[in-house]
């Protein structure tokens, strides 16, 4: 914390067109589940002075609806209009629980495995009422990955809606175009799949080489042509030897989120990390590193915790990160302003009539 005065003060804030676009890049994590919190009253105050351009919440962010109601209104105070995102896939990756006024979701599998995808559309409509009326505006949702029961991390939580391409799009498009009913945006992931891995990204680097198919990618083209595209993708911290020999994740790979995802498959929305600071990538490489990788890779929207090595003087740092690749040469500012155009159109559709 001993950064935690400079940061509060803004000593070190640099007042440029560039810092204000890469400040609209981040998605920043925070400690606590209260209003009270240092870390959480701080990361408002870089929102509302433009250092931040959104938060997310984890567990350990959510203590009772009254806390959490707090903590949204101090985020979305100031008028700066933040994405502010949470996990609600359904099953065992929900934060909010009946005591917040939201139901319980079921997981993918059980969704698919009992309603049809009207129906489906119909309950992820309220779900993203719900949302909506606590003031979150992104869902880091759907999972398109494919089925494998024995795949710890999606399949053990029945968090895929299936092993067919086809049925997995069809539930995803009725997840983001109901919570998008509602004026909440989703991030679909985790591309460009994460169905077939044998470990957790959360705990390592995952390889998907040996098992991973072009197959895996259906869902996703699959979804990029229907009425409800997603406004996000998040790529996940997923080595893939034969598009990324370099041995590189995914999420920071360019021949996966420029080459494949961007070009070959014509996405044109928002391209989200997952988080870098997960241990798949902090045991390969720096903060520093993992950003500007990102940046350069063709990521829009960079998600850091925060929380291991909490950094007060994050938001500057990634400035000045991002300054000195630029002189480098890793990474340009056409890039920058880029990845800020298609987030700007993301903000502003979050924020619709939502003000």
């Amino acid at each position: 914390m001993l950064g935690y005065p400079a940061a509060w003060f803004g000593l070190f804030r640099p007042r440029d067109e560039l810092a204000a676009a890469v400040a609209e890049l981040l998605v920043v994590g925070f400690y606590g589940a209260n209003a009270r919190s240092l870390s959480a009253r701080l990361l408002a105050r870089q929102v509302q002075r433009g250092q931040v351009g959104g938060v997310f919440f984890v567990n350990q962010n959510i203590g009772t609806i009254d806390e959490l109601a707090d903590l949204i209104r101090l985020f979305r105070a100031g008028g700066n209009q933040p994405l502010i995102a949470i996990d609600h896939e359904g099953g065992v990756v929900q934060r909010l629980t009946p005591a917040h006024g939201v139901r319980r979701l079921p997981a993918a599998r059980t969704v698919a495995e009992t309603l049809s995808p009207t129906a489906a559309r119909q309950l992820y409509a309220k779900a993203g009422r719900e949302l909506a009326a606590l003031g979150f505006n992104i869902n880091l949702g759907p999972v398109l990955d494919v089925d494998d029961p024995e795949n710890p991390v999606i399949g053990r939580p029945k968090r895929s809606y299936g092993t067919d391409p086809e049925r997995i799009a069809a539930y995803a498009e009725s997840f983001a175009g109901g919570f998008a009913s509602a004026g909440i945006l989703c991030a679909a992931k985790h591309f460009p799949g994460h169905g077939r891995s044998t470990s957790d990204s959360h705990s390592g680097v995952v390889d998907i080489s040996a098992r991973w198919t072009e197959a895996e990618l259906e869902p996703f083209s699959r979804l990029f042509v229907s009425p409800d595209v997603p406004a996000i993708v998040m790529t996940g911290h997923l080595c893939l030897e034969r598009l990324a020999p370099d041995g590189r994740p995914a999420t920071v790979s360019a021949p996966i989120v420029t080459d494949l995802l961007r070009q070959k498959l014509g996405y044109r929305g928002g391209v989200m990390t997952d988080d870098v600071d997960m241990d798949a990538i902090r045991h390969l490489m720096s903060r520093e590193e993992a950003v500007v990788q990102a940046l350069a890779a063709g990521n829009d929207l960079i998600m850091i915790k925060n929380l291991f090595g909490y950094d007060p003087l994050l938001p500057e740092r990634v400035v000045r990160w991002v300054r000195k690749a630029i002189a480098r040469g890793v990474l340009t500012e056409a890039q920058i302003t880029a990845a800020v155009a298609r987030v700007r159109a993301i903000r502003r559709q979050a924020w619709q009539d939502r003000a």
